[in-house]
């Protein structure tokens, strides 16, 4: 039997068993891909003169906000494009900007990996769009993962 359960626990993610250690390791792996990601498309960015900026929530048109939903609905990922306060740390498809988001990115992913329930986003509806207020890790480990949907409250 496991000798360390706090460091050893094993969660089902799928149909395979997952360790702390190896959810650790593979949400390393997958950060990097995702950091990398990021800073090859600002590169070409600003090479082509192309934009891969996360939108903000003032660079939406005023006046567009839907009212708050107290329930958890089911959003596509795709139709995720802005954030109220942090456009700087995610480019246009949520991969991460700065390597100090790293452990907290991490800890998301290694928590997905070993079962652990995630509470869903805020999100702010803006037209057909939504910008997080709340929840921008999950979505780029989501986004990581190919995750189509994500699981949200709408609020203002």
């Amino acid at each position: 039997m496991l000798s360390n359960p706090e460091i050893t626990t094993l969660s089902t993610f799928g149909m395979k068993q997952v360790s702390y250690e190896e959810a650790r390791r593979s949400a390393a792996f997958l950060f990097n891909l995702a950091y990398g990601r990021a800073i090859r498309r600002n590169l070409w960015a600003k090479l082509t003169g192309k934009d891969n900026e996360l939108h903000t929530l003032s660079s939406y048109s005023a006046g567009t906000q839907t009212q708050r939903s107290n329930r958890v609905v089911t959003v596509s990922i795709d139709r995720i494009t802005g954030s109220e306060s942090r456009s700087l740390d995610f480019d246009a498809r949520f991969n991460p900007l700065r390597k100090l988001h790293r452990e907290r990115w991490m800890s998301i992913l290694a928590a997905r990996k070993m079962g652990v329930p995630l509470p869903p986003v805020e999100l702010i509806r803006v037209g057909k769009v939504y910008v997080v207020r709340d929840g921008h890790h999950r979505i780029s480990v989501a986004k990581a993962l190919g995750q189509l949907d994500i699981e949200a409250v709408i609020v203002n």
